[in-house]
């Protein structure tokens, strides 16, 4: 076990070194590869480990960081209070700031290391997170995005979060690749969110575990009427409830709702025209949700790339045929 392991992480890091970037998913058979893609950033740090994360339970992971520590290297962390309270029997001894109860969630997923690597995405590091939701994360080498998601940080460190803080939206072109990043609650990250979508000419296939925006279903049921075509997957159990608007909307016929008997449907992520001229992704922890855009602490990376946006769709395609 231990020598397929190390093989999945030089694997891992050998495509980081020669492309910058790389997308894990844990639709099965890959179930333990973003799981190991953690584990292996975190290991290979040597100065700074810097976590901002909505749950954190997994056992791997919290005792890495306490050996990373224990090393002497910089490893502090930002949650959310319900969880960390909820668990912080286990992580009483590394060095959080939790995100206080009666605010709105500090439901951002990302880590920093080394002020040169990101990794970002929908899971949480839970064994919920890596084994029975569905998910997806990206990791970048790139001290420039690491800049952004390091303003973002300190923030909350200082405990600023939701509101308190500014907009630090930036646009980025890293390895040939345009690159927007965006942090909630902001109207400026729903607005990026819905200009891409108005921009669709071809496709857009949405995965999504939390769907009860009705702008953003307004502007999907538009282009569906001009002829663009629309796939949406959300998590059933979610979009069953009466949070949701999806039990309502039998006029949109693109919307499918994901089964599944264990875990969440956890993704958020969209793909707009991956066929044409200016294929987008746009993924993170921002669900397509109100309380996203105007209360919770929220990650948002627009990313303009043929190569990204085919890696997305090939998943989208597999999900899209299992359900």
């Amino acid at each position: 076990m231990k020598k397929v392991f190390l093989l999945l992480s030089f694997l891992i890091f050998s495509c980081l070194s020669a492309f910058s970037w790389e997308v894990f998913f844990n639709f099965p058979p890959n179930a333990g590869q973003l799981k190991n893609s953690v584990l292996e950033l975190i290991d290979s740090a040597h100065r700074s480990i810097h976590i901002s994360i909505y749950s954190l339970d997994d056992e791997d992971v919290i005792s890495l960081l306490r050996a990373k520590s224990f090393e002497g290297l910089d490893v502090r962390l930002v949650m959310e209070g319900e969880n960390y309270v909820k668990n912080i029997k286990m992580l009483s001894d590394l060095d959080i700031v939790a995100d206080p109860l009666d605010n709105g969630l500090m439901h951002s997923k990302y880590i920093i290391v080394d002020g040169k690597y990101v990794w970002f995405g929908s899971a949480n590091l839970t064994n919920y997170g890596f084994y029975q939701d569905f998910n997806n994360s990206m990791i970048f080498e790139s001290p420039e995005i690491a800049d952004v998601f390091e303003k973002d940080f300190r923030k909350m460190r200082d405990g600023y979060f939701e509101s308190s803080k500014d907009d630090e939206s930036a646009m980025l072109f890293v390895d040939n690749v345009i690159i927007k990043v965006c942090f909630s609650p902001s109207e400026e990250t729903f607005e990026s969110i819905l200009e891409m979508l108005k921009s669709a000419k071809s496709e857009v296939d949405v995965a999504v575990y939390s769907f009860s925006d009705p702008r953003i279903a307004l502007v999907l049921a538009a282009l569906d009427e001009k002829g663009v075509k629309i796939r949406v997957l959300a998590d059933e159990s979610w979009n069953s409830s009466s949070y949701s608007f999806v039990p309502k909307m039998k006029e949109f016929s693109f919307v499918k709702k994901y089964h599944l008997s264990k875990g969440l449907f956890h993704h958020k992520y969209i793909i707009i025209d991956p066929n044409g001229r200016d294929p987008v992704v746009i993924t993170g922890s921002y669900n397509l949700t109100l309380s996203a855009e105007r209360k919770n602490d929220e990650t948002v990376v627009i990313l303009h790339s043929k190569e990204i946006s085919l890696r997305y769709l090939d998943n989208f395609e597999a999900l899209y045929i299992s359900n």
